[in-house]
């Protein structure tokens, strides 16, 4: 049920070089008017870019030769090319968040980040969150187009292919060391669900703690949590990091208009939106081997009473579980070459109770259970002084795709399909020294899909001035989404399947511009074009009135984004704006959930010092059309943090405060939702501690 609504590393080679400036591709050659918080936002903005252009800092160096604090402020980025690069050199878009950026800043989850990111918006039915990238996010899509990798590793489950970025997301938000978002399309490297943009997470290592640490939180909506890790590189090399996290939150009293009745408690849902979740991650690298393992389990109470079920009704529950496990080997070599070898194993449980009466009679129960394991290689070798090229190849065995729906009392099954499946690929990427300050990439991956056939991604990008003050990117690329099982093999109540069913594609045009305007000061502008054929959505056969997944609707996107970064000392800062528009090709209507305009800010300063510091990120939203026709008004959200670092010698102390100014403001519902709008958080708080140890 959860579904059945639905519309239309370890590295140690990757990490050295990314810590002290190993072999690098540049060694190896020579609709509306804004609200008046929005302004304000603006104002703080530009108030925090000319106070931080006060501060010392010094240029973006060449990576050969630097320490690790110059190379951590130089931004390299490895998702973009599968090898270390400067952001000037990655054939992408490229913005990177590190670890001291999330600690400032008090982000709690994956999806606290992507949502200060150009161009990306998160919304919430306030049971999983789903990002939108570039205009693109319609209702019920489970944000199958963006892939969110793990040092690396694939994260999406193989039913849904869902990229989870909330609670439910592999691994707790203080053990990310950096975290490398990718726009664009990157399947020529990565293959399915690199649609829109990929997502790499990396992880800290046992060297950056050299001990134990606790953590403790507590804050509104009765949250508490704590954390436990311990890390370290012993002098044999051996190293290793074991974490484990638990977490509840209480919920909140709701209220929803739809139900304001005495029948359905006058539309009040009262703290029954709680959700707990506990993970446990772990690390071991020695020599040229490293083994990781993360696992997740979350459960969330629902108060939408979506799909038809009671309003009010504590049973509506979703269950999420997954582990991931692998183990990669990693050497170097001469000429700048490095070898990457891993095998892993995933496993991911969901299971839904879903209240469409009174007692245990009156429950649906609904799960599915995916499973896999994987092996993949690849190589990056220089060839002369003029030929950057990477290979590889990849396959995985999805031998469990289960499916399962019924009711219990008298017990009604509407689907059991048992089902497993085979992909493999083979990619090149070949990046060519065409003069001192021009370089072109060249990059082609063929899919095999049990599934569906073949699918072939290009890629191509000419890259002027790399080592000047203004750098201009011109990409082009094409990638695909793959029809999950849950499409291809759902025949619940109203469902059919559809064998004609066909990956959609997209083909993306993009000019980059990146200038560095002064030491510290960086602008960043971009304006692209997506064409989206064959898109995956809901219809109905006019036979026989069942729902089925069709190849129907065609889209295009085109936008413009601009963006100022600032690190000055201590101080640093981002704001950027992003103009789009995302329309159907044969309509010209205008998307659901696609907002017109969107403003972000980050700014972080010193208060007292090197103890105290503040922080502040903030975006605007514009208004964005829902399922109904009607408008998510527009909205501005700012989040306020302050950070007290080293108190008695070994404690932080952090405090944050969640929108800040109680904005209230919804997120278009889904199909599903008998809510066109969906309320989401006022203001609320959380203090935290961390004791080193």
């Amino acid at each position: 049920m959860r579904r059945t609504c639905e519309p239309s590393g370890p590295h140690e080679t990757i990490d050295e070089q990314m810590r002290t400036g190993g072999a690098s591709s540049s060694s190896a050659r020579a609709s509306g008017a804004f609200p008046w918080k929005a302004a304000v936002v603006l104002a703080l903005a530009c108030a925090g870019s000319a106070a931080a252009q006060n501060s010392s800092a010094q240029e973006t160096p060449d990576l050969t030769g630097l320490s690790l604090d110059e190379l951590l402020d130089a931004d390299v980025v490895y998702a973009a090319a599968k090898q270390v690069q400067t952001l000037r050199e990655a054939p992408s878009a490229v913005t990177v968040v590190t670890a001291a950026e999330i600690r400032q800043h008090g982000y709690r989850t994956l999806a606290d980040v992507l949502r200060t990111m150009p161009g990306f918006y998160v919304t919430s039915d306030r049971n999983y969150s789903y990002v939108g990238v570039r205009g693109f996010d319609q209702p019920g899509d489970y944000s199958t187009r963006i892939l969110i990798l793990l040092n690396g590793l694939r994260t999406n489950d193989n039913i849904y292919d869902q990229a989870y970025v909330g609670n439910e997301f592999v691994l707790d938000a203080d053990l990310i060391d950096r975290i490398e978002v990718v726009r664009g399309p990157s399947a020529a490297l990565y293959g399915n669900s690199a649609f829109l943009a990929v997502v790499n997470v990396i992880t800290k290592k046992g060297r950056d703690l050299q001990g134990g640490e606790l953590s403790l939180d507590a804050g509104g909506f009765a949250a508490r949590s704590g954390r436990a890790t311990y890390g370290r590189r012993l002098d044999n090399g051996l190293e290793l990091l074991v974490s484990g996290t638990l977490s509840r939150n209480g919920g909140q009293r709701l209220y929803f208009p739809e139900f304001d009745d005495p029948a359905t408690q006058n539309g009040i849902a009262d703290h029954i939106d709680d959700e707990g979740f506990s993970s446990a991650f772990a690390s071991l690298a020695r020599g040229n081997l490293a083994f990781e393992a993360s696992l997740v389990s979350r459960d969330k109470g629902v108060p939408t009473a979506s799909f038809g079920t009671v309003f009010g009704h504590p049973s509506f529950r979703t269950t999420d579980k997954k582990h991931l496990v692998s183990l990669t080997y990693e050497r170097g070599g001469q000429n700048g070459a490095a070898l990457t070898g891993r095998i892993h194993y995933g496993r991911w449980e969901y299971r839904g109770l879903y209240p469409f009466g009174e007692g245990d009679s009156a429950l649906n129960d609904d799960s599915a259970v995916g499973a896999w394991w994987g092996a993949e290689a690849s190589l990056v070798r220089a060839f002369g002084t003029r030929h950057v090229v990477i290979a590889g190849a990849e396959t995985q065995d999805n031998f469990r795709q289960d499916q399962l729906n019924f009711d219990r009392e008298p017990r009604v099954v509407y689907q059991d399909s048992r089902s497993s499946s085979m992909r493999g690929a083979v990619f090149a990427q070949d990046e060519v020294t065409l003069t001192n300050d021009v370089s072109l990439h060249l990059g082609l991956r063929h899919d095999w899909y049990q599934t569906f056939g073949h699918a072939t991604s290009p890629r191509v990008a000419l890259i002027f001035g790399e080592r000047k003050p203004t750098t201009i990117k011109a990409l082009y690329g094409r990638a695909f989404r793959a029809p999950n099982a849950f499409e291809l093999d759902y025949t619940g109540a109203g469902y059919k399947t559809n064998p004609l069913l066909k990956p959609e594609t997209i083909e993306t045009g993009e000019i980059v511009l990146e200038r560095t305007v002064r030491p510290g000061v960086r602008l960043n502008a971009s304006a692209y074009l997506n064409r989206i054929q064959d898109l995956i959505s809901l219809g109905r056969d006019p036979l026989d009135g069942r729902f089925l997944f069709e190849n129907a609707a065609a889209t295009d996107s085109v936008g413009v984004e601009v963006g100022l970064e600032v690190k000055r000392g201590r101080a640093t800062g981002r704001i950027s704006y992003s103009l789009q528009r995302s329309h159907d090709q044969a309509t010209e209507q205008h998307l659901t959930n696609s907002p017109r305009h969107l403003g972000k800010l980050d700014l972080a300063v010193p208060l007292l010092g090197k103890r105290l510091s503040a922080g502040l990120d903030a975006q605007y939203v514009s208004a964005r059309r829902t399922l109904a026709g009607a408008q998510a008004p527009a909205f501005a959200v700012a989040n306020l943090t302050l950070l007290a670092q080293r108190v008695a010698g070994r404690v932080d102390l952090s405090a944050g405060l969640y929108n800040a100014f109680d904005e209230r403001y919804s997120d278009p519902g889904s199909e599903e939702h008998p809510e066109d709008l969906i309320q989401q958080d006022g203001r609320s708080f959380r203090i935290k501690a961390s004791w080193r140890f």
